[in-house]
């Protein structure tokens, strides 16, 4: 007879949408990709639905976007990145579903998903240490909890194995590929350059690279380069790049586990789950002492 329900309506009477919204903070940056797709994996298997937004990292727009959990628009949200605070946070997660995955905000109480940042980043330093570098560069973003920890983990690699902490091998900029390029720039324009290159991503660890042959240094040999993340692009470049592996399918799929709990029931409890990573030898660091 050509009727179609009014889904809104419906929803409205069940109380329920069987809709699920996953804040990222960019559509640029391919890491999400895998870490959706474990979300949708599990979303699927229990009848719900996943939209996707960017926030571009604006407290503003996450907040718009966050009213949907109160105007019945989505069941549960989960945040790849959050601008909020730690008490804004766990204000909204008293009352409503939400869930941290891959970021982490410390002192909020709601459910996360992560890996031990500080740890890879002191492992990925305390390699090039053990290939016998001396002047180690870092290349950060301390915007976000993440960024904060691999910098930690650098820095105490360092203090642990008795090498000078140098404040001008630290650069601290985006996650953007133009972002490596630019801060090699400034390394390499140093009295005394460093001899590593520890980025905490893969895409500004691509920049590295990029701007270490237009000085004409072959990474992995004259400067070696480690990344983080261990996105499909690390193994495309030239040399294949040596990086911090992350779970990020099993980070999706336990997120999205973590919310439907607290969508069936809101008091259940707010675990920190760390999920094990991995680090991932390839070209760009060279088995060699110097």
């Amino acid at each position: 007879m050509g009727y179609t329900p009014n889904v809104l309506g419906r929803n409205l009477r069940i109380k329920s949408t069987r809709k699920i919204l996953v804040l990222i903070p960019t559509l640029s940056n391919q890491f999400y990709s895998s870490v959706i797709r474990g979300m949708e994996n599990v979303a699927r298997k229990e009848g719900y639905q996943v939209l996707i937004s960017a926030t571009y990292s604006q407290k503003e727009t996450e907040k718009e976007l966050i009213a949907m959990l109160y105007n019945r628009s989505v069941d549960g949200i989960i945040l790849l990145s959050s601008q909020l605070s730690s008490k804004e946070l766990t204000e909204i997660a008293r009352v409503k579903p939400l869930v941290l995955c891959c970021e982490y905000t410390d002192g909020a109480l709601l459910p996360a998903v992560t890996i031990d940042n500080y740890q890879a980043g002191f492992q990925a330093v305390e390699y090039l240490i053990q290939l016998g570098h001396q002047k180690i560069a870092l290349i950060s973003n301390n915007t976000v909890f993440s960024g904060r920890q691999r910098s930690q983990g650098y820095r105490d690699a360092l203090k642990t194995y008795h090498c000078r902490y140098m404040p001008s091998y630290c650069v601290e900029t985006e996650y953007t590929f133009q972002a490596g390029v630019s801060a090699t720039k400034k390394l390499m324009k140093l009295p005394d350059p460093p001899t590593a290159i520890f980025a905490i991503s893969d895409v500004l660890a691509a920049g590295v690279i990029k701007e270490l042959y237009a000085q004409g240094k072959c990474p992995g040999k004259d400067v070696d380069v480690f990344g983080f993340d261990n996105i499909s692009l690390a193994k495309m470049i030239t040399p294949s790049l040596s990086t911090v592996s992350q779970p990020r399918r099993q980070m999706g799929e336990q997120a999205m586990k973590l919310l439907l709990q607290k969508i069936e029931d809101i008091h259940t409890e707010n675990p920190l789950v760390i999920l094990p990573h991995q680090l991932i030898f390839r070209q760009s660091t060279h088995d060699r002492k110097i």
